[in-house]
């Protein structure tokens, strides 16, 4: 069961850095709870290049979480063909929204 933690991020700007709640997971529970295998095979496959997919990706994702999707490409394809899982993984619950939209909508393209 994934465990939630008050913390800071260390992503927040100073300005804004406030005590959030962030969410501990480990290595069995990435498995479980995110298709950042699917994420990374969708984001580099040959789908990725279609004009379907860039319509799509613009009604359903705002400009914000389409920034913030860049680092989780990214996260994805170390984790599936680099370094894989940490043993532990700590994020905040919009982060591991944003992972779970991402992998809906990577299956279904």
């Amino acid at each position: 069961m994934p465990v939630w933690l008050l913390g800071m991020s260390r992503f927040s700007k100073e300005e804004d850095r406030m005590a959030k709640i962030m969410l501990v997971m480990t290595h069995e529970e990435v498995n479980a709870n995110i298709a950042y295998s699917l994420i990374c095979f969708a984001r580099y496959g040959s789908a990725w290049d279609t004009g379907r997919r860039r319509r799509a990706w613009l009604a359903d994702f705002s400009e914000s979480e389409r920034e913030a999707a860049g680092r989780l490409f990214r996260m994805a394809h170390n984790w599936t063909v680099g370094r894989g899982v940490p043993d532990t993984v700590q994020m905040s619950r919009k982060t591991f929204h944003l992972w779970q939209k991402l992998g809906d909508f990577c299956a279904s393209i």
